[in-house]
């Protein structure tokens, strides 16, 4: 059997961390959104959503906008074009594992380099 065959694509792993995942998801899916918005929809804490938007900036993901609005911060976050181009990437990523999965499933089904057995079905004599 052919290496790349066996070969299954890896996930950027920045990307891939949950909280991460679900914060670049949901800026994938509009143009900008607000701290407090972006808490709500991925049930982070203040401190996570924090640290994590740090993290993704400091990676260059996303672009971080901070203004004062009647006396209040707002804090509004949108992709980067990297952001941009690393999101699609992990989907794509995703999409090629599950293919490469369904793949080895159709070969085990059809007999195919499926496992072999762990014990002997020869009885002890």
């Amino acid at each position: 059997m052919n290496s790349e065959q066996n070969t299954v694509p890896s996930p950027n792993r920045l990307v891939h961390e949950p909280a991460r995942l679900a914060i670049l998801t949901v800026l994938s899916a509009c143009a900008a959104a607000d701290f407090v918005f972006l808490q709500k929809v991925t049930r982070l804490s203040k401190g996570n959503l924090s640290v994590q938007l740090t993290n993704l900036e400091q990676a260059g993901l996303v672009v971080v906008h901070k203004e004062i609005i009647d006396r209040k911060m707002r804090t509004t976050v949108s992709l980067s074009k990297r952001g941009i181009s690393e999101i699609a990437d992990y989907w794509q990523t995703m999409d090629e594992i599950r293919a490469h999965m369904a793949q080895n499933k159709k070969r085990r089904a059809s007999g195919r380099n499926g496992p072999r057995p762990a014990f002997s079905e020869e009885p002890a004599t």
